[in-house]
């Protein structure tokens, strides 16, 4: 037998190139959030009533089926929870907490305007919301960004709703303010109520103001899921009466039927539901926190509305709980006078629609849209989006919606110091800081555990480890967001639900209801008319209770909610007080502006320095009211004439005198006569009175220079010369001289003196202590750790920032980067709203919107982070480094 030949040893490869490997990071798979069944919670739970309700297998042909519907589900959950309601105790009001949604609120939307109106963002901004509203469906399809039609109204609507939302939040906020300056507080507050019929009616106002706060942000809402590529399958448009509405469209009923989150957005979306809107969100949290991979079906814009329109049913739902209870019913039914400001915001709604049909103007102007990145062509754009509310109401539209005050507020930071040590919170270890519930793979001290003991929390059985799976996720973004996200990854089917799964015979159960109630439909000639009432299809339907679909064709019909983009929350079509413009077309603007005086004549130009110089000096005498002495008569005054006081600016009453200032020259012989020479000190101006005078008392100053007696002239005395006759000269400039601080001389050190106390430093360190106490920008950014300091560089865009703008941020990053200043966030809304409360209570809320489904901040977000929080809060680089 030949011998056998040796193995070639294989030779080494001599190449450099990378040769790319796996991913080494190992993580557990996610514990899965269903029971010992297989079912998720909420599906558990539904189970348990319907089986206490129904028995073990529903109703009527309900009981062939071995899987919960989802609409099931959601009518027995939602059931129940009006029912617990009802005898437990709501959520509790709390006034600061109130106060702090609207205020945060009323900023966020106050930014949006803002947003619309910088080069930087409206491009990006109107595009969001032009493929939002006409998503591009296929590579053949049309951009609808190079339609004129549709992207230059889309702009005009945008504008609109900006603005309706801001001046309602403004409305919640100031009504909000009142009752807590006329003594609203928390826990009396339901004896409050009882007590005053006009406190109450006051708090009832505000009830309804919110509640309409809320159809707006439904309606938006709504108009943004018809458009997204899961929920638009079932809405239809339909044309009645020359309006274009969105109705339910019956042929994704069964579709609705089997999805427990498809029904409740459904039931969201069309207006008039049978279950409360806070009842609803419940639901849609619960459903959302046991499948987020479910959340992937929202858009980003669809999920910012999610998040906008929770908050608003936060805020209803507490002012709800004093109002719980039969008592609390018969206080709703109360007739009730909404406020003028309320009326003025529904006008402008109506002014404000048929402001945004003009946007033809502008339209050449703007588009293509790429032409708005200049500034030049944006402030042109809203110039004529002022003149076209100008033409409609008279008034600008920051006028018309009353936000011209508040649109341009200062930026307000009190820093507080917290006590212990802040360098300990990093990245990579939260126990340094609150965090939010639910984070795993952290140990007892805070320490993030190592990948191989990152498993389940209930593992205790001396078994094998399951096996890993492997991840290139970096262990600096690893946090309990990053867990949230990685529990998309369960093995479910896409709907997410265990709802689905029918077989074969459970799917020709439902194909024979969903015939026979399509059929009982088509049979009822009234049915598909959605204004009309349809008795007969009511009364098949609740003899076959047993047919799910026939009672859900009874509640989706007759639900519609309109297809304009434009907002618009109150019936009347025309304002209570309509605007007539002036017979020869010129537009009125909403305040008058007074004239500019004339230039003043060149003999006063030599005195209006002086009396510049002089105005402090006088103030102050004035403060003192300190009667001057009486003077000696000079030849003028034994005429008979009484002395003016000049310091005053006038002779008896300076308040009432409306008269202009008058600027004189004394005659030659009254300056001889006192020994002084003729020069422009002694030539002065009478102080102006504090509240400005009319504008035609200003034009008819010259005019009134010739008809001034010369016996008034000649005993005028300035301001200086009293001051100086009277002493109040020198003592103010003694005071002056106090306050300026004097250069120390160096005192000469002996020999000694390196040895004792230098009192000078004590004073220092005292003055830096207090300093540090009180807190400073300086003292939040300086304690930053490394990582944050460069977030944050990143974030303000400074000079230090090594990435130039151009590498995004992990939201994660930006969120321990937002506690590490001291904020606080709560993550329990619904959407992608988030509000980041600030350490002083002083300063307002800001809310910001999660980025969705991809948690990361793209250079774009990012600068638009940045300046939310440079007018919100004056961050700024100098920060850094004072």
């Amino acid at each position: 037998m030949p011998p056998e030949k040796a193995k070639a040893k294989t030779a080494h490869s001599t190449s450099r190139d990378l040769v790319p490997v796996g991913p080494r990071h190992l993580s557990a798979k996610n514990q899965t959030k269903r029971d010992e069944n297989g079912d998720k919670p909420t599906t558990a739970r539904a189970l348990v009533l319907r089986n206490g309700k129904y028995g073990a297998r529903g109703t009527g042909e309900l009981m062939a089926m071995g899987k919960m519907s989802g609409r099931e589900k959601l009518d027995l959950l939602a059931e129940d929870l009006i029912e617990r309601s009802k005898k437990a105790l709501g959520t509790p009001f709390r006034l600061e907490r109130c106060i702090n949604m609207g205020d945060s609120q009323l900023s966020a939307q106050l930014d949006d305007i803002s947003n619309l109106q910088d080069p930087d963002l409206f491009y990006d901004k109107i595009k969001t919301e032009v493929l939002a509203r006409e998503p591009r469906l296929g590579k053949d399809a049309p951009d609808p960004l190079r339609s004129r039609d549709k992207v230059v109204p889309v702009v005009a609507s945008r504008i609109h709703n900006a603005y309706m939302m801001a001046a309602a939040w403004r409305l919640v906020v100031e009504t909000l303010s009142d009752l807590a300056e006329e003594g609203l507080e928390d826990s009396p507050v339901k004896s409050q109520l009882k007590k005053s019929a006009g406190f109450r009616g006051r708090y009832l106002v505000l009830y309804d103001i919110v509640n309409t706060l809320a159809q707006a942000a439904q309606a938006k809402f709504a108009l943004l899921a018809t458009t997204a590529p899961h929920y638009e399958q079932y809405f239809k448009v339909q044309v009645a009466d020359g309006k274009r509405e969105y109705i339910f469209d019956w042929d994704g009923l069964k579709a609705v039927h089997k999805s427990f989150l498809d029904s409740i957005i459904v039931e969201l979306c069309l207006p008039e539901s049978a279950i409360p809107r806070q009842v609803l969100y419940q639901i849609l949290h619960e459903a959302i926190e046991e499948s987020p991979r479910d959340a992937k079906l929202f858009p980003q814009a669809v999920w910012d509305a999610v998040g906008d329109l929770s908050v608003i049913v936060q805020l209803l739902e507490m002012l709800e709980s004093p109002l719980l209870g039969p008592e609390g019913e018969t206080w709703k039914k109360e007739t009730r006078k909404m406020p003028e400001e309320f009326e003025d915001w529904a006008d402008a709604q109506i002014f404000s629609a048929r402001a945004s049909e003009k946007y033809a103007n502008y339209a050449d102007m703007i588009f293509p849209l790429e032409k708005t990145k200049s500034r030049h062509v944006l402030d042109n754009m809203w110039r004529q989006v002022d003149r076209n509310y100008e033409a409609v109401c008279g008034m600008d539209v920051d006028s018309l919606w009353q936000l011209k005050d508040i649109r341009h507020r200062a930026p307000q930071w009190h820093a507080v110091r917290f006590s212990g040590n802040s360098k300990s919170y990093d990245s990579d270890s939260d126990g340094g800081r609150p965090k939010s519930k639910g984070s795993r793979g952290m140990g007892s001290k805070g320490r993030r555990l190592p990948a191989i003991m990152n498993g389940p929390a209930d593992d205790s059985d001396a078994d094998m480890p399951d096996l890993q799976s492997v991840s290139d996720s970096s262990s600096e973004y690893q946090s309990e967001s990053d867990d949230d996200e990685d529990e998309y990854d369960e093995d479910e089917d896409e709907s997410g639900g265990s709802e689905d799964g029918y077989d074969t015979d459970e799917e020709d159960a439902l194909r024979d209801m969903l015939r026979e109630a399509m059929d009982t439909a088509a049979a009822t000639p009234d049915f598909f008319d959605p204004k009309s009432p349809a008795p007969e299809f009511e009364a098949l339907a609740e003899e076959r209770k047993g047919n799910p679909f026939l009672k859900l064709l009874g509640s989706l019909r007759g639900r519609m909610f309109s297809s304009n983009p434009t907002l618009k929350t109150t019936p009347r079509t025309e304002p209570r007080h309509p605007f007539a413009p002036g017979k020869t077309g010129a537009v009125p603007r909403p305040t008058p502006v007074p004239p500019s005086p004339a230039p003043s004549p060149k003999s006063r130009k030599a005195t209006v320095e002086a009396v510049e110089d002089e105005e402090e000096l006088a103030a102050a005498a004035k403060k003192k009211k300190k009667k001057p002495k009486k003077k000696k008569k000079s030849a003028t005054a034994a005429a008979g004439q009484e002395p003016v006081d000049v310091a005053n600016g006038a002779a008896t009453e300076p308040t009432s005198v409306q008269a202009p200032p008058v600027i004189v020259t004394p005659p030659t012989q009254a300056s001889k006569a006192n020994g002084q020479a003729n020069t422009p000190s002694s030539t002065k101006k009478f102080n102006a009175p504090k509240t400005p005078a009319k504008p035609p008392a200003v034009n008819a100053s010259t005019t009134s220079l010739p008809h001034v007696p010369l016996s008034h002239v000649q005993t005028a005395q300035s301001a200086h010369s009293y001051l100086t006759r009277e002493g109040l000269m020198n003592q103010k400039a003694k005071v002056k001289a106090k306050r300026d601080p004097l250069t120390p001389v160096p005192e000469k050190k002996g020999l000694f003196s390196r040895f004792r106390k230098d009192k000078s430093k004590d004073k220092e360190k005292d003055a830096e202590a207090e300093e540090s106490k009180k807190g400073s920008k300086f003292s939040f950014f300086s304690r930053l750790t490394k990582r944050a300091r460069e977030d944050m560089h990143k974030l303000l865009g400074t000079s230090e920032d090594e990435t130039k703008g151009i590498q995004p941020m992990k939201w994660e990053s930006f969120l321990k980067l937002m506690r590490e200043m001291g904020f606080e966030y709560d993550p329990s809304t619904a959407g992608s709203s988030v509000r980041f409360d600030p350490p002083d209570p002083r300063d307002v809320p800001i809310t910001f919107h999660r980025p969705h489904p991809d948690p990361t901040l793209y250079p774009i977000l990012l600068k638009e982070f940045s300046k939310k929080l440079k007018r919100q809060y004056g961050w700024c680089e100098e920060d850094f480094y004072r």
